[in-house]
């Protein structure tokens, strides 16, 4: 992992080890990671996107790529308005007054808590930017039947 770019409110900007980019943000509590580069079937969709990160990288705007949350989701519970049609020959034949209890998700901030979310950062880049021993196989595999070919390993 490389810090690239640090912004003026404090934003931090990593390259991690596999190449995907992430940020963290302090003010607020968040930790975003972009996609994987390992989901392509062809070898130069893979290129083509490690490419936009490095210029990304190379122009310290990572703006323009699209990144994901990472902090955990923890369940919350909320209740919602329910529409009950009882009486539907009375004006009002929705009843307001009925909410139901629902469950939502919410993710977890840790706002001004560096170290914190430094540490969602690296566990993140520890799990999932080292090379796994199945996917490697597969794609020796399909090296093998000359399908593609393997540059080099990011990881």
């Amino acid at each position: 992992m490389k810090l690239f770019h640090v912004t003026a409110k404090g934003n931090l900007h990593f390259q991690l080890a596999d190449g995907r980019l992430a940020a963290v943000y302090p003010e607020t509590g968040y930790v975003r990671v972009s996609g994987s580069l390992k989901n392509f079937i062809r070898p130069e969709f893979e290129e083509r996107k490690r490419q936009f990160y490095n210029d990304a990288v190379a122009n310290k705007n990572p703006g323009s790529v699209v990144m994901y949350q990472i902090n955990p989701k923890r369940e919350v519970e909320v209740y919602r308005r329910a529409f009950a049609a009882e009486n539907r020959l009375s004006k009002s034949f929705c009843d307001y007054n009925l909410y139901r209890k629902d469950f939502s998700y919410q993710r977890e901030l840790y706002p001004n808590d560096i170290v914190k979310l430094m540490d969602l950062l690296v566990a993140f880049e520890e799990k999932n930017c080292t090379g796994s021993t199945v996917a490697n196989a597969f794609y020796l595999n399909l090296a093998k039947k000359g399908r593609i070919t393997i540059n080099k390993w990011p990881c």
